[in-house]
This record gives C-alpha cells, sequence and structure tokens, in this order.
C-alpha cells in the first residue's frame, strides 16, 4: 500500500507495517508505523507513521554510538512483544538533531520483527538519560 509520511510516499507491505498497540508517548493515539530507511540520513533511520503523514522520528541503532549500551526486558513487555526470539527483534532510540544532537537512551522503541509488534519501553532502574550527548568520532 503506498502511504505518503513525513519523509515522503513509500509503497510498504502490510508485513513491513509495525503496530504499537498503545501507540507511543505523544502519539498514543497512531497505532501504525514503518521503519524507512534513507540513503541521506544513514545511520539514522526514520520511525514514520503511516496514519498521520506529519509524524516521523529520526531513530537510530544505539550501539552505533553506545557500544556499552545494554537493555533488560521484563517478562511483561516480552509478553506484550509476542516473546519474540532474540535474532528477531530490533532495537532503536530516538534522536534529536537539534544541536547538541542527543539520543533517548531510556526509551528504546523495541520491534518484533516477525510478528510486526513494537512499543517504546521504559528502562527503570538505569543510570541513562533521555538526552545522552553524541559526540561525533574522530
Amino acid at each position: 500500500m503506498v502511504y505518503e509520511t513525513k519523509v515522503g510516499t513509500f509503497d510498504i507491505s502490510e508485513e513491513n507495517v509495525i503496530n504499537f498497540k498503545n501507540g507511543i508517548p505523544g502519539f498514543e493515539h497512531l497505532k501504525k508505523f514503518a521503519v524507512i530507511s534513507l540513503a541521506e540520513t544513514e545511520p539514522i533511520k526514520w520511525l514514520v507513521s503511516l496514519e498521520d503523514k506529519n509524524i516521523g522520528l529520526p531513530i537510530v541503532d544505539p550501539w552505533i554510538a553506545f557500544s556499552n549500551y545494554s537493555i533488560n526486558l521484563n517478562q511483561s513487555v516480552l509478553d506484550e512483544l509476542g516473546n519474540p526470539k532474540r535474532e528477531n527483534v530490533l532495537v532503536f532510540c530516538v534522536i534529536s538533531l537539534k544541536e547538541p544532537v542527543t539520543i533517548n537512551l531510556v526509551a528504546p522503541i523495541v520491534i518484533n520483527l516477525e510478528k510486526g509488534i513494537g512499543m517504546q519501553v521504559i528502562l527503570e532502574g538505569t543510570n541513562y538519560s533521555v538526552r545522552e550527548p553524541i559526540k561525533a568520532s574522530d
């Protein structure tokens, strides 16, 4: 199906639609999203709403900027995600592109690729920040 999104118009097959049962914080009313890769913004990808063409969040693999990043998902989160196998899970973090560029390491986007289920998880008991500065590598 063809969708108009914040970053362009794309033909997105149903198997690439990610369903967020509870939406994501700030956009609880939106349930259908897709991850879009654009060559000109790699490694930044876009989590775009398929229901509101004005909503798109820049996301990135957190291990690109923080190789020691670690998350533990509790059983209720795993249940909500359909108990995915590790190899079927993608993790992204939302970044802010305003200077200074920051990444939200406290609330990763976790996606079960096999079932097309996603959720934004709030990590508890962590020293991570919602606005962790990303420093350019030398």
